[in-house]
């Protein structure tokens, strides 16, 4: 059985028809895009709020530093979908995030006349070496140093 070649318009007319429907994919692609960075943006200034309401409310003081599972679970978002919103959002994962907002905080403590275990303990650790260690995995300084002292 011999198939029959298509007519050159046949041919144009079915181009048109696929180039239709692959511009009209990309524009859906193209709105997908530009609606998730908006959310992204929402979710990031929801997250952000949700950690200085924690530190103003004063849970670290039950609760300890804030984590990725108390966020997540705050924001009704699965973990790991909260930290791939916030690394498309800033490039960072969601906990690298919770320790910049926790070392802004300490910065400000420190700089308002707190010392660094005061510090510290305002901040929600136990301990305050591992203050001082992320304060120096962070800024690359330590607490006393940042101080002047």
């Amino acid at each position: 059985m011999q198939e029959k070649e298509d007519s050159p318009a046949l041919r144009a007319v079915i181009l048109g028809y696929v180039r239709l429907v692959l511009e009209y994919c990309q524009r859906i692609y193209l709105r997908q895009l530009s609606q998730e960075d908006k959310t992204s943006s929402d979710i990031l200034k929801r997250y952000h709020n949700l950690l200085r309401e924690y530190y103003l409310d004063g849970k670290q003081m039950d609760l300890g530093v804030p984590t990725v599972q108390y966020c997540a679970e705050q924001l009704a978002y699965s973990p790991r979908y909260l930290g791939d919103v916030i690394h498309k959002s800033t490039g960072d994962t969601a906990i690298g995030y919770i320790h910049s907002f926790v070392i802004e905080q300490g910065k400000n403590l420190l700089m308002n006349g707190h010392n660094v275990n005061e510090t510290a303990h305002l901040l929600g650790y136990e301990f305050p070496h591992h203050f001082t260690r992320l304060f120096k995995k962070v800024t690359g300084i330590t607490p006393m140093r940042f101080l002047g002292k």
